[in-house]
């Protein structure tokens, strides 16, 4: 359900739980009840006197209203509504929890427990390195665009699968952090990047240093996950020779 089927959703049944409302808050209809009439009469008195004296006293008239009993057509059809109403709010609450869940983000993959860190993938590195000279040098606006996408071009050799909802700069950016780096600097070379790439002010030499020392950071972050992984590597391989040393042979028959 859209956000707007739902937003229509939930005003239908306002709008109906507040006729309810009201409803039950008026007065009475006429059509389902109307007031009882009971008349009491003061009886005539006995007459002791000449018809030239007789008085004849006023009638009173006593109207009791009588207690409003609703039909039970309407309270059944009363209930039948308030039934309606809340299954069609529960079912619309329970698409829109849907709809929220199928478009939440899964950024924090690495923090799952069986998600396995990938290697720092040398194309990354070099590239990261290559874009710190060219950074170094020429207009500052143009070097930070092209810093930054220089690893987005780079961190589609990582494997990892990019999010239907994400953009480029994005998926860079998650890539990246998959690895235990300065997320600071990470985001402010990010955003240094969105800033040079969809601003129109003068970029200085101050955003120049900046994006410099980010991805400067960044690269020995990654230089130094990538050592940790060769050498967890090696010796993972020198363990495995030395059990495959250590079995003993096939007995020659």
């Amino acid at each position: 359900m859209s956000r707007r089927g739902v937003q229509l959703t939930f005003a239908g049944a306002a709008v109906v739980m507040a006729a309810l409302v009201v409803a039950a808050l008026g007065r009475p209809l006429s059509l389902l009840s109307r007031p009882t009439d009971t008349q009491t009469f003061t009886p005539l008195p006995t007459v002791t006197s000449t018809p030239s004296s007789l008085t004849l006293p006023a009638t009173t008239y006593t109207t009791n209203p009588a207690p409003y009993d609703p039909s039970p057509v309407l309270i059944t059809l009363v209930q039948l509504i308030l039934v309606a109403t809340g299954l069609l709010v529960a079912f619309a609450l329970v698409q829109l929890v849907r709809s929220l869940l199928r478009r939440r983000p899964h950024l924090e993959l690495h923090e799952e427990p069986d998600f396995a860190i990938p290697v720092v993938p040398g194309e990354l590195l070099e590239a990261a390195r290559e874009r710190l000279r060219d950074l170094e040098s020429g207009e500052p606006r143009n070097a930070i665009v092209a810093a930054w996408l220089g690893l987005e071009t780079s961190a589609a050799a990582t494997g990892l699968p990019r999010l239907p909802a994400e953009t480029s700069s994005e998926y860079t950016e998650r890539v990246i952090g998959v690895w235990p780096v300065d997320s600071e600097r990470l985001g402010d070379l990010a955003a240094l990047y969105r800033e040079a790439r969809f601003s129109v002010h003068e970029l200085g030499e101050g955003h120049r240093d900046r994006a410099v020392t980010d991805l400067r950071v960044l690269i020995a972050d990654l230089e130094r996950v990538a050592s940790r992984q060769a050498a967890e590597r090696a010796q993972r391989e020198a363990e495995q020779q030395a059990a495959a040393s250590s079995s003993p042979g096939r007995e020659r028959p």
